[in-house]
């Protein structure tokens, strides 16, 4: 019992902490032009750096991709200095494309194993029916050769029966 209130001692501690740190207000961020090196700019998400003429300027958030009468994309820097918005992007898709590409594969594998572990059903189905057939002829070759064996023990009188000729003879 001590566990289990401790336990809930700590969840609800976290709670509180993370209510209060989600209440409590940021501190107001400096314009982006106040900012003079790449780095204090880019601690700012909503900043941009131009390499070009070395200064930060507000990301066009009405663009998806900065335009260049701001910065070309070769100079941009965003997120980090030493990777360019250009090089950024690229990465990215290609990083983007790979996992798209290891995904669909991964789903193709996983599509083809199940048909695959599905067909040994079938290859058992058809195996236990071949077996069946063999036991099936096995029977009847049995049957055929245990008549064929009756009608000799009959013709030569080893099989007690009352249809052979020599019957009478032996009951009298």
């Amino acid at each position: 019992m001590l566990k289990r209130s401790s336990g809930c001692a700590v969840v609800v501690a976290l709670l509180v902490a993370g209510a209060a740190a989600l209440s409590a207000t940021p501190a107001p961020k400096a314009p982006c032009k106040t900012f003079t090196t790449c780095d204090s700019c880019l601690s700012n998400v909503s900043c941009l750096w131009c390499q070009t003429n070395l200064s930060c300027t507000e990301y066009p958030v009405a663009h998806l991709l900065p335009p260049a009468s701001i910065c070309p994309l070769s100079e941009a820097r965003w997120g980090v200095c030493w990777v360019n918005f250009e090089a950024l992007i690229i990465a990215m898709a290609v990083v983007g494309g790979v996992l798209l590409l290891g995904i669909t594969v991964c789903c193709c594998c996983c599509c083809c194993r199940c048909r695959r572990s599905s067909r040994p059903d079938r290859d058992e189905e058809e195996y236990a029916r071949r077996r069946e057939e063999i036991k099936q002829r096995s029977d009847d070759r049995k049957a055929e050769r245990r008549a064929r064996h009756d009608e000799i023990r009959k013709k030569y009188g080893l099989i007690p029966d009352s249809d052979h000729p020599y019957s009478r003879f032996e009951n009298e």
